[in-house]
């Protein structure tokens, strides 16, 4: 849907305004930057690895999308994906249409899981990232007067927002990262996810000093900071932008987003399967629509611009064994990140975004992944091998997901009597009595062989499900 004369003007003649806005808030996040910028990382080992019986050519997507018998025969239309996404809604209650969610949500459900999930973390032994152990006085003193759970109406008028860009869902409203142990600064133990920009939210509760909103998304809830949410007015007119029938869908690892025609100012970088609403085309870019908060938390509407070659698609692409296996390749190398942390991601964010920028709105976690689609079949952990490979013998490249205990992985085919996959992995275990590892941290290809040198098992000896995504 085209938005109004009346809109469009009022769009421009807050141009200035937001230009302004967009400096303040940059001058604000100045110190954060900075502080982020200062967290030194390991750096990721150099690419392109290769993995157990990997070849250099089977890096490239040509060499298993070759081997397919036809593999641009659609398996589905847009019409069979959306009820695959409708099935996933009914199947998990926290993935959600928010479009179709109650407006108005009953206040007891919302405080049970605001003690669930502050229950979940106080009682466990944390560390900060100088290595000091997070004291129960800070959750007594910090956390519970900002989640305020006492203030939750009985019934709760639902607000909807978007976000303005990628923002992190926190299991608290806090921005302190809390470790398992000393120096594990990669795993924040609060982080649940990133969510994109466009990403539509219902606003179910606000921290009492209005710096957090606890959101629903469409697949994950929890904390996001309220200067990355632009509300709307109503439901509608979010819908209007969010689910408009003219849009551009992110189908490279990320695509930059320019606050002018002529492409000088980059001013977003949105990552693969971000949705974006199209107001036009011309002979050099696209012109779209990005939602941006105001003085008062409102939606202000702008255009921002992307270059015609920008790795985008009007529309998903056909969903086709070939272009899934496309995308799973475009983020070869790309950098590990737990929920989405360090601009990476991790194993179960990795399939969601290649099947998201495909139109499947995948879950976030590995195990709710395996209700996309068809179950194949469940296995015990280093059990039931006979069984496990007569379904890896008959798996569908391409569609077909691996999960092991806390681990995702899409498969590519067999060579040779091996099995292959792609998957985003932190590490590979390499000793039979300790915890020694290699350090991976990156989308790689590998056999099922990885991490068969270690006392957990191979990759293929830890699989405990298989679920086809169409």
């Amino acid at each position: 849907m085209r938005t109004s004369e009346k809109n469009e003007k009022s769009v421009r003649h807050r141009s200035a305004f937001i230009f302004f806005s967009l400096i303040t808030v940059l001058a604000l996040a100045a110190p954060l930057l900075k502080a982020e910028a200062e967290e030194t990382l390991p750096p990721v080992p150099k690419g392109p690895l290769l993995l157990t019986s990997v070849k250099p050519e089977q890096l490239n997507p040509g060499y298993w999308i070759n081997r397919l018998e036809d593999p641009g025969r659609i398996l589905k239309t847009p019409a069979e994906l959306a009820e695959i996404n409708e099935d996933v809604h009914f199947a998990l209650s926290h993935c959600v249409d928010i479009f179709k969610m109650d407006g108005r949500k009953p206040g007891l459900a919302v405080r049970d899981q605001l003690e669930l999930e502050y229950g979940a973390v106080k009682g466990r032994v944390l560390y900060d990232v100088q290595d000091e152990r997070i004291p129960k006085s800070f959750f007594e003193e910090k956390i519970v007067p900002l989640v305020a759970i006492k203030t939750v109406p009985d019934r709760i008028p639902v607000k909807w927002g978007a976000a303005v860009r990628p923002t992190s869902v926190r299991a608290l409203p806090t921005e302190v990262k809390m470790l398992e142990a000393k120096g594990d600064i990669e795993f924040d133990q609060l982080q649940f996810t990133l969510i994109k920009l466009w990403t539509p939210v219902g606003i179910l509760h606000t921290s009492s000093d209005g710096k957090w909103y606890y959101i629903q998304a469409a697949y994950t809830r929890g904390w996001v900071k309220a200067r990355d949410i632009a509300l709307f007015d109503s439901r509608d007119q979010l819908r209007t932008y969010a689910k408009s029938p003219e849009f551009l869908v992110v189908t490279g690892e990320s695509v930059p987003l320019y606050a002018d025609p002529g492409l000088t100012g980059k001013i977003q970088q949105p990552s693969m399967g971000t949705i974006l609403p199209l107001k036009s085309r011309s002979k050099t870019y696209y012109a779209v629509w990005i939602p941006e908060r105001g003085g008062d938390g409102k939606a202000l509407l702008t255009e921002a611009y992307l270059d015609l070659a920008s790795d985008v698609s009007k529309g998903f692409p056909p969903y086709t064994q070939g272009n899934i296996i496309r995308q799973a390749f475009k983020l070869l190398g790309a950098r590990y990140g737990w929920g989405g942390t360090y601009n990476g991601r991790d194993c179960s964010g990795f399939t969601q975004d290649v099947f998201l920028s495909m139109g499947v709105e995948m879950p976030r976690n590995a195990k709710d992944q395996v209700y996309v689609g068809t179950q194949l079949d469940h296995f015990e952990y280093k059990g039931d091998r006979a069984r496990r490979l007569a379904v890896l013998k008959a798996a569908t490249p391409g569609v077909t997901l691996f999960r092991m205990p806390k681990h995702q992985m899409l498969y590519l085919g067999e060579v040779n009597g091996r099995f292959y996959v792609i998957h985003s992995t932190w590490a590979e275990r390499i000793s039979m009595s300790s915890d020694e590892k290699n350090r991976i941290n990156q989308v790689v290809v590998s056999d099922l062989d990885l991490n068969g040198r270690s006392y957990l098992g191979s990759l293929e000896e830890r699989i405990i499900s298989a679920s086809e995504v169409r």
